[in-house]
This record gives structure tokens, C-alpha cells and sequence, in this order.
């Protein structure tokens, strides 16, 4: 008594008080029981509240075949009965055969019993739902895999934590396991917290028909007149729609590109260029950088120059040499300060079929002064412009089909990873499984700790060969 009386005072100090609730929120709280369920059928089971049986092991008073256990005690027989599914789960034992013998003795009469009640009596923790990594590790039931030790335990709970095969058939079966009895829920400790009263004594019909017609506007008081049902009924015209267009609110402009200001009009062409230096730099040679200080100098930013600035001259001379190559004429050595880069430009885009309306013919005639004359969004159309013709030479078309075979042979590679890791996993649980089968004085716990650490491993490569397949995606 005197323990207990400790207890609860501890109990008592470490308790909070919770505030009283109002009769207002009490009656429109949820009820979380039925008091009276009554007689229904949840799952295949029957649960019958007057005339079932009990399980000790879930709990449940269902209709199922349960087997009595035969201990004589003070007060007559044990009252304690098993269905016949937690008998097989989660002790090994066939019903039938248990039912004709004369003197069966239950699990907790035995002193085995490994439900959670009798577990926290005995200071130990309950196992939970243990009958998927029993069979799993090819153990027969619960309590043949917890006499084996806690070794045991953690590497068939191992096995289950790894990621299950998603089967492409029936989807209602998508989780494949390694034993077609993995299918049946260890009718056990899993089945504490699942409010069955709740659930309702006769399974609702869902099924919704689609109607075929619209119906009129009509009042809850309103009936359908019998000679309107031939005719199709169409919906009027409602007085309560709204006429009025929204209007949705305007977003924020944007302006700064890569850390430049730039007008709202020239945000999507400066876009345009940042991404086709970033793409194709290693054709061009554009070092890092050097698309900013492009922008930068183009858009009127930093001091103004008497000349083209070089890092501007280099980038349109690359962009003339390709398409000076493609057409089989031999490029020139230009100079980056005078005026026949920007003649051969201007030169190129007056033969051009497709002239822009926005730049303005002979534009670039005069060299360096009619350059400079240009306003920044022309000079970023010029620019944007010789980009779009390089992308049809035959030396970009060449090195965009051998990025596509690169990444396709990467793909390839990526995949054969994930192949090889997936064959090492396998054969490594299987090792595992061969190694938990073996008897306890022969079983090596460093060899299974081994093991357990090379599965993680081996799925870790797999996460990561996955990882890459889809970085080249």
C-alpha cells in the first residue's frame, strides 16, 4: 500500500490541471464511443457485444472461433479465450489442433503471454505490430522471435523498415511482401486506439448517380410538373450570378536581373541572353562574370566609354566568327576598337529576311558612333539577335546532339547504378535471413550487425544513384 500510495502522490504532482469546459462545448463535442454499437461487420470480422467472445490478445469481441484455455483455477476454469488469428500470429499455434486438446493451457497461464497488458506487468515494453518482421525474418510467429533476443528483434525490424516493391498490378494490393500472410493484420497489441463502436453498424452506400439533365431554378416548395418531364430541362437565367469582371491585382514587375536595375521592357531580353551565356559558355568561351558586365555596360551602367568596352566587342565577334564559319566564309581578325566588327554586324542583319521593325535600317553603318547611338534595348536586341541566329549553325546543332548522347549515356550509367545496388541489397538480406535462421549458439551477433550496417549502405548508394538519375533528368 504504501508503494501505491507513493505512486499516486507522484502521480498527483506531476498531473495538470486542465480548465473545466463549458456545457456549451461538452454538448457540441463529438461523442469519441458508441455505448451501443450492436451487432456489425467491420473488416470480414463480426463484433457482437452480447454474445462474442473476447480475445485477450486484441481485445475484440467478435464472433470469430476462439479457443477456451482449461487451466483449473479456484474459481472454476481459466475465462480466458485466444482467436484463433492472434493464436496463430502471434504464438504459432493452429486453433483447431489447440481445440482438441483436453488440457490446453493459454499463453498467460504459461507465463508466455506477450500482449501489452501483460508485458507492462512484467516491466517490459510491448511489441506492437511484430508480426510482419516475425514472418519477414521467417520466424512463425511473435514468440518465436522474441525468445531469440533483442538481436534478433532489431534486425527483423530492419528487414520491414526498408522500402517495400510497389507492384504495377492490382493497386489494391501495392505493397508486396515477402510471405502471402503478411496480408493479415496481427489481430494484437496493433488493435489498442482503434475505436471500432465508432464505426457504424452498416456499410454506407457511397455510390452517387450522375444526373443526366439540368434542373430549372425552383424553390424548396416548388414541384416538377408531370408534362415537363419529356421536355429537356435547362437551367435559367439567375439573378444572384455576379455580371461584374474581377479584377485581379497586378504583380510586381521585375527588374533586377542578376543584380542589375533594368527597365520593365528590357527584363525579359536581358532573361533571354543570361540564359543562352549560361548554356552555351563553353562553346563562346564566356568566362564566369562576364554576361553581368555585359548587361552592365549595355544598359548604361558603370562609366561611359568612348569605345565599345572589350568584354562587349569579344562577345559580338564570337558571335560573328560562328556564323561567319557556317556560312563558309573566313572569319577576320578583328579589332575590338574600330569599326569593322560593327559594319560586318550591320552588313548581316540588313540581309536578314526577318528585319525587326524596332531596329532601324543602316543603324549600324557608321561604326562605333552608330553604335553608341543605339538606345540600351536596342543594343540588347542586337545582341539577342546574333544569339538566335548561332543556335541554327552547324556547330551548335553538333555540340547540342553530343550534350543529349552525354546525358543519355549518363542516364545509362545512373541506371546500371541503381541496378547494382538493388541486387547487393537483395543479396544482403538474404544473407541476414540465412544468418537469423540459424540456431542461437551457432548465430554470430557481429556478423549480423555487419550485415544490418551494409543493407543501410547499400541503400544509401541507392538513394543516391537515384538522386543523380534525376539530376540528369
Amino acid at each position: 500500500m504504501g508503494a501505491k500510495g507513493a505512486a499516486k502522490g507522484a502521480c498527483r504532482e506531476e498531473s495538470v490541471a486542465v480548465p473545466e469546459q463549458t456545457e456549451e462545448v461538452k454538448a457540441a463535442a463529438p461523442r469519441k464511443r458508441n455505448p451501443c454499437p450492436g451487432l456489425r461487420s467491420v473488416g470480414g470480422r463480426i463484433y457482437d457485444p452480447e454474445n462474442g467472445k473476447t480475445c485477450h490478445q486484441c481485445r475484440q469481441k467478435t464472433t470469430d472461433f476462439a479457443v477456451s484455455c482449461k487451466q483449473p483455477q479456484k474459481r472454476g476454469l481459466c475465462p480466458i479465450h485466444f482467436c484463433h488469428k492472434c493464436l496463430l500470429n502471434r504464438y504459432g499455434e493452429d486453433a483447431e489442433k489447440v481445440t482438441k486438446e483436453e488440457a490446453w493451457i493459454c499463453p498467460k497461464c504459461r507465463g508466455i503471454c506477450n500482449c501489452s497488458f501483460c508485458r507492462k506487468k512484467n516491466g517490459e515494453m510491448p511489441t506492437g505490430i511484430l508480426a510482419h518482421a516475425a514472418k519477414a525474418s521467417g520466424h512463425s510467429s511473435v514468440h518465436d522471435l522474441l525468445i531469440k533476443g533483442s538481436d534478433m528483434v532489431a534486425a527483423a525490424q530492419t528487414l520491414t523498415s526498408l522500402p517495400l516493391k510497389v507492384k504495377k498490378g492490382n493497386p489494391k494490393r501495392a505493397l508486396e511482401t515477402d510471405d502471402a500472410t503478411n496480408g493479415l493484420l496481427a489481430q494484437g497489441d496493433e488493435n489498442i486506439g482503434i475505436d471500432l463502436n465508432a464505426l457504424p453498424s452498416a456499410p454506407v452506400n457511397k455510390k452517387l448517380t450522375k444526373s443526366k439533365c439540368r434542373v430549372d431554378n425552383m424553390t424548396a416548395d416548388e414541384k416538377l410538373p408531370v408534362e415537363n418531364k419529356d421536355r429537356p430541362q435547362v437551367r435559367g437565367d439567375s439573378t444572384d450570378v455576379c455580371t461584374e469582371k474581377l479584377v485581379l491585382p497586378s504583380g510586381t514587375p521585375v527588374t533586377n536581373i542578376v543584380g542589375i536595375e533594368l527597365k520593365t521592357e528590357d527584363a525579359g531580353p536581358a532573361i533571354q541572353f543570361y540564359e543562352f551565356c549560361r548554356t552555351f559558355a563553353e562553346v563562346f568561351q564566356i568566362r564566369k562574370g562576364q554576361p553581368e558586365k555585359v548587361l552592365q555596360v549595355i544598359t548604361g551602367g558603370g562609366r561611359i566609354f568612348r569605345e565599345v568596352p572589350a568584354v562587349v566587342a569579344e562577345l559580338h565577334i564570337n558571335l560573328l566568327s560562328v556564323i561567319q564559319e557556317d556560312r563558309e566564309e573566313n572569319p577576320l581578325d578583328y579589332s575590338r576598337d574600330k569599326d569593322t566588327w560593327i559594319n560586318d554586324i550591320g552588313k548581316y542583319i540588313s540581309e536578314l529576311t526577318l528585319l525587326s521593325k524596332e531596329l532601324p535600317a543602316g543603324c549600324l553603318n557608321q561604326g562605333v558612333l552608330g553604335y553608341k547611338g543605339l538606345s540600351p534595348s536596342l543594343k540588347l536586341h542586337v545582341l539577342n539577335l546574333l544569339c538566335d541566329e548561332t543556335l541554327s549553325t552547324t556547330k551548335l546543332r553538333n555540340w547540342i546532339v553530343n550534350q543529349n548522347e552525354s546525358a543519355t549515356e549518363r542516364k545509362m550509367a545512373a541506371r546500371e547504378q541503381i541496378r547494382a545496388a538493388k541486387e547487393k541489397e537483395k543479396e544482403l538480406k538474404d544473407r541476414l535471413k540465412n544468418e537469423m535462421a540459424k540456431p542461437m549458439f551457432v548465430r554470430k551477433g557481429a556478423e549480423i550487425n555487419c550485415l544490418i550496417s551494409q543493407i543501410k549502405e547499400a541503400n544509401k548508394d541507392k538513394e543516391a544513384a537515384v538522386n543523380g538519375l534525376n539530376n540528369v533528368n
